[in-house]
């Protein structure tokens, strides 16, 4: 058995799509897939059993398709140069969230559901998990497949990759958000679970990463960019492409030292 572990990391997911692609290329088959936060949505993709749609995936996502127009003008700030127009934009960006309690979230459900099956993953024979953290219990879930009640695996996914400052994803009596904050890459759940064999695929991005409790028979490979990926929140399918292409050209140099 072997397994990936993709971790959190906003657009710069896209980088694991290449690496991946590059593995699979070389005659690796992967029978189980955890990740946080867009490692998980990137996860679902492939235990779904085609790469070339979780590429396609990438090459549809766009800010303006995740975020309402609001949304959207705010995270812009991030690359403008700041003036007094631009504070003001900023300033009332921050509130309407605020008093939104947190930035909409429908347009990534949305987004989800047209590209992750809940069926096909059930019924791949694969092993799929997330990590997402529990608000009010204060308390991180690490769940498989078989911990998440039939019909509720979307929504655990949206819950993974409910970023701080997002609206909550509701799922029973639990509010959840991002699990970067308790396990950004979570290959502790894989080595819990069995596997001898895994590639983890890091994206560098800020958050928990927690430390690898590594038995002597167990098999870890890590690969992540000495690029810059860019800035995790500002989504675009020609970035994706370029960060797709680093991912597939790191992962074919990994296969090369072995």
């Amino acid at each position: 058995m072997i397994g990936l572990a993709l971790e959190s990391g906003g657009s710069r997911g896209a980088y694991q799509v290449g690496v991946a692609k590059a593995f699979v290329e070389a005659g690796y088959c992967f029978t189980g897939f955890v990740g946080t936060s867009i490692g998980a949505i990137n996860a679902a993709a492939f235990a779904q059993g085609d790469l070339d749609k979780a590429a396609g995936m990438w090459e549809e996502i766009s800010n303006e398709k995740l975020f309402d127009a609001g949304t959207y003008k705010f995270l812009k700030l991030g690359e403008l140069k700041w003036d007094m127009k631009v504070l003001t934009d900023a300033s009332k960006g921050f509130i309407r969230i605020v008093l939104e309690h947190g930035m909409d979230t429908t347009r990534i459900r949305e987004f989800i559901a047209r590209n992750i099956s809940e069926e096909k993953i059930r019924t791949s024979g694969c092993d799929f998990g997330l990590v997402t953290i529990s608000i009010f219990e204060r308390k991180p879930y690490e769940l498989f497949l078989e911990d998440i009640a039939n019909g509720e695996l979307l929504s655990y996914i949206a819950a993974s990759a409910c970023v701080p400052g997002f609206k909550p994803v509701v799922i029973g009596d639990r509010t959840f958000i991002d699990g970067c904050l308790h396990s950004s890459c979570p290959i502790n759940m894989l080595i819990e679970k069995g596997y001898k064999e895994i590639i983890a695929i890091r994206t560098n991005l800020p958050g928990v990463f927690r430390k690898v409790k590594l038995p002597h028979d167990v098999k870890l490979k890590v690969i992540e960019p000495k690029h810059n990926l860019g800035n995790p929140m500002i989504f675009s399918p020609e970035k994706a492409k370029e960060n797709i292409e680093l991912g597939y050209n790191d992962g074919v140099k990994a296969l090369r030292v072995g």
